[in-house]
This record gives C-alpha cells, structure tokens and sequence, in this order.
C-alpha cells in the first residue's frame, strides 16, 4: 500500500463512504410510501437508465458478446437484486446505523470469495481480521439471541444482501476494465432492477406508491448520488490509485452510518450490539489494512451501493 494518496484522492473517498453510508437512511425515509422491492427496482433501474443516457450522451458505442452479456446478468442478479433486495428489506426492521455496519461487512465476504476464485494468498493479519470481523458480525445478527424477532430476520436480510454485493464485486473485478463503465453498469442496473420487479411480484407486494415529495427526493438521492454519481467516482480513483489504499477509507462508511443513525432517527444500541459493532469495525480495519499478494491477478475492484 506503500503509495501516497493526494488530497483529491483522499476527498473523494471520503465523498464516496458518505454516499455509501446515505442509503440506509435515505432508504428508511422512503420504505413508507413503497413496497421495498419495487422501490429497490426503482432505484436501480433509475440509476441504470441515468447511466445509460450519459453513455448515449457521451457517443460510448454498446458491443457486448454474449458471454460478457451473462456475466452483466449474473452481476445484476448478485450485486443489484440480491445486494439492493437485502438492504430494502433489512431496512425497515432495523436501524439505519447498525444496518450500515452490517452491510459493509461485505469486504469479510469478498476476501473469502477472493481466496477461493482469484487464489489470493491470505496474510495472518487478514485472516486475523476474517475472523474478529465474523466475531462481530455474528454478535451483531443475534440481538439478544432472539432468533425470530425482526431485528435478527432484518440483520438476516442485510447480510445475504452483502453476501450478494460480494460476489457481484469479485465477479465486476475480474470484468472491469474490458467495458465502457457507463454502458457496463448501466445495464446490470436495469438487468438487476427486473430481477427486483419479478421478486416484487413474486412476493405480492403490490403496485402501490404515495410519490409524497420525501419519497421523490429520497428516490433521487438514492439513484443519482449514491449510485450512478459513487459508480463514475470510484471508477474515476480507480484509474489514479491502487485498490488496497483506497479500500484503507472503508472503515469511514460504517462510522458515518452510525453517527448519521443517532442523529438523524435517534437510534439507540443495546450493550450487545455496541460490542458487535466494535468487533466488527476492528475486524474492518484489520482487513482494509492488511497487504495483498495476489498471484497474477488486476488490481481492480468495485464496491457496495
């Protein structure tokens, strides 16, 4: 990690762990005027569509072979239906901070995913984090040891999202680079929106949306800043910085979320969870920090909405 970072390097960063830590709030202000799913779907095909247009807008030419067009399915599946469903799920049985923390345990995810399809080698300082940060998460998902209460089905929701966000984020690290990135996301993101729109169906949530002015702008907010603009940020720092240092400010979006859920919806923590949340942000650090050797393998990567 051995490279300095400049200081537009390091505000965009912090730029991008707001935005990511925005949504759970955002998503909480919204969840009464919408059914989760379909409102999951909005944001995502709200999102693709902006994406899309900028490509069009821009003169990017579209020429994707029809296996590069199944690996955009399979990423719209896992990164934007499995990753947006947990989270709209989750978000309405728990608070916005401790969902947040949840959420971001996906890099715990992805280092193992990592391990298994790219053989990264894992240093004793990551697995030393592997395991503290599934200490904390598994602290975290069994609030009071309630196996059946909302809360815990909530954390369930959450992690299966991050488990899902993971795995789009292996398989976007191994396909980034190849494609206009405008053209790239914006089709999994509407690919990954009908996968929410047939699981809203599916689940017979029903149609029904009050557009109430909190829901329009915490919709807007949710597509545009924290999806389509965090999407051409990260991108954008990708090509000026190496992955490992820039993956250093993960911790931040975690801590945003908390301080954002005290503040804005007065949430509360029991002595649990706040011991759950420790672990889990020590065993982040720990993760975030520890240095890769990765055999023959890009040094690209994407991260959670």
């Amino acid at each position: 990690m051995g490279q300095s970072l400049s200081m537009r390097t390091v505000a965009g960063m912090v730029l991008i762990a707001f935005l990511w830590a925005i949504c759970f709030p955002f998503i909480v202000v919204g969840l009464p005027d919408a059914p989760p799913l379909l409102f999951a779907a909005l944001r995502a095909i709200s999102a693709g569509f902006c994406l899309i247009l900028i490509a069009v807008g821009k003169g990017k030419r579209i020429s994707f072979s029809p296996r590069k067009f199944l690996m955009l399915t399979v990423i719209g599946f896992s990164y934007t239906g499995m990753g947006l469903g947990g989270m709209f799920l989750g978000a309405g049985k728990l608070g916005p901070g401790l969902a947040t923390v949840l959420a971001n345990a996906q890099p715990l995810f992805a280092a193992v995913l990592g391990l298994f399809i790219f053989r990264e080698l894992v240093t004793g300082r990551m697995f030393a984090g592997l395991i503290v940060g599934f200490i904390g998460v598994v602290v975290l998902a069994t609030p009071e040891m309630e196996f059946g209460n909302a809360r815990f089905t909530g954390a369930v929701y959450v992690l299966v999202g991050a488990i899902g966000t993971a795995f789009g984020n292996v398989l976007l690290k191994y396909q980034a680079g190849s494609d206009d990135i405008y053209w790239a996301m914006g089709i999994q993101l509407v690919i990954g929106s009908a996968f929410l729109g047939i699981a809203s169906v599916g689940l017979g949530e029903g149609m029904e949306i009050d557009w109430t002015w909190s829901f329009s702008a915490a919709l807007f907010v949710l597509a545009i800043p924290a999806t389509a603009l965090m999407v051409v940020l990260w991108y954008a720092l990708l090509a000026s910085a190496p992955l490992n240092s820039l993956n250093s400010f993960t911790f931040l979006t975690p801590v945003f979320g908390l301080v954002m859920g005290i503040l804005l919806v007065g949430e509360t923590f029991s002595f649990v969870e706040v011991i759950g949340i420790g672990i889990t942000v020590i065993g982040l650090v720990i993760i975030v920090k520890a240095p890769r050797r990765t055999p023959a393998t890009p040094n690209v990567g994407f991260r959670r909405m």
